[in-house]
């Protein structure tokens, strides 16, 4: 390869690798909450959701922002 040949190789693999990092960079404004509950308690949830078409997350959001109103 020549020296142009191998400049032109490197640029384009660093404009992958910048490509592919911020393709991975992760939004950091998102929080990511677990909830730890009983099985029966879960399940009441679950048959909730299943009931009114919702998904759990959903579910969670509206019932966190009612009770922070």
């Amino acid at each position: 390869m020549t020296p142009d040949e191998v400049n032109n190789a490197k640029e384009e693999v660093l404009k992958e690798l910048l490509l592919r990092k911020k393709q991975q960079k992760k939004d950091w404004n998102r929080n990511v909450l677990s909830v730890r509950t009983n099985d029966e308690l879960a399940a009441k949830i679950k048959v909730y959701c299943d009931k009114n078409k919702i998904s759990l997350n959903q579910f969670l959001n509206t019932l966190l922002t009612t009770f922070f109103k």
